[in-house]
């Protein structure tokens, strides 16, 4: 949600759909994870290279929501027992006639070949295949634009993810997931990370609650209300206090006729 060029009290109505929400945070996550991860290993003049590979199941058996969980500790206990490291993101896709299936770009030490998981048998519920991946971050970007079309995501699944290797690179990919109006106060470098309602940098330690309320519900729609700044909104911590406190609760909003709607994000 961007900032209002408008005064308190405009309104903003946003879609309810939590599948286009999903969506979108996936697109953001999986590209931006796969960035911070080549710029990192880039910065630190690391020779690496990826692998993309993917994970099918055979008619007959059953999506379970620890699979890919499953399957990425094994990778990483391989990598552990090497002496190597190993860093990942991954997306979930649906087929044709509603399948899920799975798309991981692996990060790997130059000279280092990842096993293929089926052969290894640490994927048992159908087959897998894998290639080199010039471009990790172009591979797997397309994947996740792909969206699911009209299938169903399984109950309980998530749809994309990645290795975090440190709480820098936590802070600042949750940047990129954050919301538009904080990202213009908050620098790149610095991060954010939650503390209850509230976005907090997470180098400098003050706190933001969002200048947008819940206003009400319209039809397939959530309508947010500008609220603004003020001393309350905004925490600068001190000695006494280093996290921000439990918000206060939100002022009950005017009716909706008498405010006009403000279309878009």
């Amino acid at each position: 949600m961007c900032a209002s060029d408008g005064s308190v009290g405009d309104l903003v109505e946003i879609p309810s759909d939590n599948l286009v929400k999903r969506l979108q945070g996936m697109r953001t996550g999986v590209r931006s994870a796969a960035r911070l991860i080549e710029r990192e290993l880039q910065d630190e003049g690391v020779k690496y290279r990826s692998a993309l590979v993917t994970l099918t199941y055979r008619d007959g058996e059953e999506w379970h929501p620890r699979d890919i969980n499953t399957l990425l500790s094994h990778y990483r206990k391989w990598a552990e027992r090497r002496g190597a490291w190993v860093r990942y993101v991954w997306v979930m896709e649906l087929t044709k006639r509603g399948r899920p299936h799975y798309h991981i770009v692996f990060f790997l030490p130059r000279g280092v070949t990842p096993p293929l998981p089926d052969k290894q048998g640490w994927w048992r519920k159908g087959s897998t295949n894998a290639k080199w991946a010039r471009y990790p971050v172009s591979y797997i970007s397309k994947y996740a634009s792909k969206g699911f079309g009209s299938g169903s995501i399984p109950k309980g699944a998530r749809i994309w993810g990645c290795s975090a290797s440190s709480p820098t690179f936590r802070c600042r990919l949750r940047w990129f997931l954050a919301p538009s109006w904080l990202r213009k106060l908050v620098p790149f470098e610095d991060g954010v990370k939650r503390v209850r309602q509230w976005w907090v940098n997470a180098a400098t330690g003050w706190g933001y609650l969002s200048p947008w309320l819940f206003d009400s519900v319209g039809s397939g729609s959530v309508v947010l209300r500008y609220v603004g700044w003020s001393l309350d909104r905004v925490f600068i911590p001190s000695a006494a206090c280093a996290e921000p406190p439990i918000p206060p609760p939100p002022a009950r909003s005017a009716p909706l006729s008498k405010r006009s709607l403000i279309l878009g994000r």
